[in-house]
């Protein structure tokens, strides 16, 4: 069972509450390296999206967290801007408290770039 399912009707019992999905850059714009994990960032953005409107009446917020790299050991490997687990942390918070549902916690606005290319054309055609 999705998380969501399994925790909403409990928020529901008390009234309401939140739920915050780690999302990534990967949600909206994939890497030829890692299509596997864009397509299961965008999946993951979509059973957050889905259910926003349904839960919001009963009180509960729904809030994705989309960033670039974030500073782990995870991403380590990485040499690119990172913004800190502290400043996502901070970015969540203050959307919680401003019943926001969507964080674009980055370094550097690479994820603000990202989402607004989502109403540009994808790619030219074949042979344009």
């Amino acid at each position: 069972m999705p998380p969501i399912r399994a925790f909403a009707p409990i928020l529901a019992r008390n009234g309401g509450g939140a739920l915050v999905n780690m999302l990534a850059l990967a949600s909206w714009a994939g890497s030829p390296g890692f299509p596997g994990y864009a397509a299961s960032k965008w999946a993951q953005w979509s059973l957050t999206d889905a259910p926003r409107t349904g839960l919001q009446e009963q009180g509960t917020l729904v809030v994705g967290v989309h960033s670039g790299f974030v500073d782990t050991d995870l991403s380590s490997w990485a040499d690119a801007p990172k913004i800190t687990t502290v400043d996502v942390a901070e970015r969540t918070v203050e959307a919680l408290a401003n019943d926001r549902w969507e964080v674009l916690a980055d370094a550097d606005a690479e994820t603000r770039q990202a989402k607004a290319a989502l109403s540009q054309p994808l790619h030219a055609e074949p042979g344009r």
